[in-house]
């Protein structure tokens, strides 16, 4: 089962304190509000999603994906890439119109 990880192109930085939340070519583990990995099918991918990263302060920083930033399988992503924190979850759909969320226990 695929997993997701957004993959930060540029410098990524708090707008309400400018704390650092990504450095360029950094990547972040997409999950549910419970830490969670998300959940879809090979064949039906993630179409839209809408994630929250949090720095280091407790601010909200949100994300539009595919708008703002795009998202991949993270077996498409170079080992060596850093890993920045992780991105949360609030909302998202597949490409069939199925909601994504957590993966089922």
């Amino acid at each position: 089962m695929p997993f997701l990880s957004l993959v930060h192109l540029h410098e990524l930085r708090c707008a309400t304190c400018d704390a650092e939340l990504a450095t360029a070519g950094a990547r972040s583990f997409v999950v549910g509000a419970d830490g969670e990995p998300i959940d879809f099918a090979a064949d039906d991918g993630p179409a839209e999603m809408t994630v929250v990263m949090i720095c280091a302060n407790g601010h909200d920083t949100e994300l539009l994906v595919p708008n703002e930033i795009g998202a991949e399988e993270t077996l498409s992503t170079p080992d060596e890439a850093p890993i920045a924190g992780d991105a949360v979850l609030t909302e998202g759909k597949t490409e069939s119109g199925k909601p994504l969320g957590p993966l089922a226990p």
